[in-house]
């Protein structure tokens, strides 16, 4: 009697070899590099074209809080997102994953567990996660920030109050500039008359200067990002100094750090402002 039993064991699904613990460590470790390499990769695009450049702002500038590795990789990945999370997050807020989104998972770092390295020191361990962008899910409407909403005089009261320095009106200086800087004074003067988008842009820019941002075309990138995060239109270079083009992979990644860092101590400020304000206008009684 033939035997059919060969036959009925090759058909199906085939058992997977599983990993070893060293295999699926080193495959782990493997994949952090290859991510931090790319994020590298686009920090050196991003200070080498002004069209990366501006892609990386806006998106810095959309994804708020979101660290400098995490935003260059939303960059390499999918330069259009507004806001990232990942699956579990989602669902925190009643949402969930469009079908056939799961291919098109979005990875970044998140935090894992801390860990003692060789020297005895501690240290914070990272891990590659799937994250997708609001666009890739459905379900529960998410509340659009109010911010947005707001009138631009609003905006730029919210910017200039409580500043880090004072902010003075001048007739010394043209609209065309907007404001300066002044290291001696410790102060910003502001020309009268300047339009209101200008208006915000050039009191940011200052305000990263007056930060210890010592470059123009780093103090523009600033305000950029503030520019976008509040509505308010941006000024995006045409062409990026040679200087910065040139810098070390390394150099260019501490520049847009330092960067990222400048713009949302000036976010934060305006959040808070702006949150104050419309506090006060919900407790003004109906007239």
């Amino acid at each position: 009697m033939e035997s059919y039993d060969a036959v009925i064991k090759n058909e199906g699904k085939q058992d997977t070899p599983r990993m070893s613990t060293e295999e699926w460590i080193e495959m782990k470790k493997r994949e952090r590099a290859d991510h931090h390499a790319i994020a590298n990769d686009m920090a050196d695009k991003a200070l080498s074209d002004p069209n990366t450049l501006a892609a990386y702002l806006t998106l810095q500038a959309k994804l708020g809080g979101c660290s400098l590795n995490n935003t260059l990789l939303v960059l390499s990945q999918k330069p259009d997102a507004t806001f990232v999370c990942d699956a579990k997050a989602w669902q925190d807020r009643g949402r969930g994953i469009r079908k056939g989104e799961g291919k098109n998972a979005i990875k970044q770092f998140q935090q894992d567990k801390e860990y003692i390295r060789e020297d005895g020191s501690a240290a914070m361990g990272y891990k590659v996660v799937r994250c997708f962008d609001i666009s890739q899910t459905y379900g529960k409407p998410v509340r659009q920030r109010v911010v947005l909403t707001m009138n631009m005089k609003e905006k730029i009261k919210a910017l200039t109050t409580n500043a880090p320095v004072p902010i003075k009106l001048t007739n010394d200086i043209s609209q065309s500039v907007g404001a300066i800087y002044s290291e001696q004074e410790n102060a910003i003067h502001v020309a009268r008359g300047v339009e209101g988008g200008a208006l915000f842009f050039a009191v940011a820019r200052e305000l990263a200067r007056a930060n210890g941002c010592n470059d123009t075309f780093l103090c523009d990138c600033v305000a950029n990002i503030a520019c976008i995060r509040f509505g308010v239109e941006p000024k995006f270079c045409d062409r990026i100094p040679e200087e910065v083009v040139l810098m070390e992979h390394g150099d260019k990644k501490a520049t847009l750090a330092a960067v990222r860092e400048s713009a949302n101590e000036i976010v934060s400020r305006v959040d808070r402002n702006l949150y104050m304000e419309r506090q006060q206008q919900k407790n003004q009684p109906e007239r």
